[in-house]
């Protein structure tokens, strides 16, 4: 059995589009409750590293 390790930060670009794949991986699948939690957790990390980082003019 593959264990993914659990993204908890967003620093770079590069792991904003890792977070990002894996959120669009659990989008595609049924998620357990274990995929949900992972699932919201990438969505508020995300989030706030838009608001850091990127510019909406």
């Amino acid at each position: 059995m593959h264990t993914r390790k659990m993204i908890t930060e967003i620093e770079t670009e590069e792991d904003y589009r890792e977070a990002l794949n894996r959120f669009l991986q659990i989008c595609n699948i049924p998620k357990n409750e274990k995929e949900e939690q992972e699932f919201f957790r990438l969505s508020k990390l995300m989030e706030e590293y838009e608001e850091k980082n990127c510019r909406y003019d």
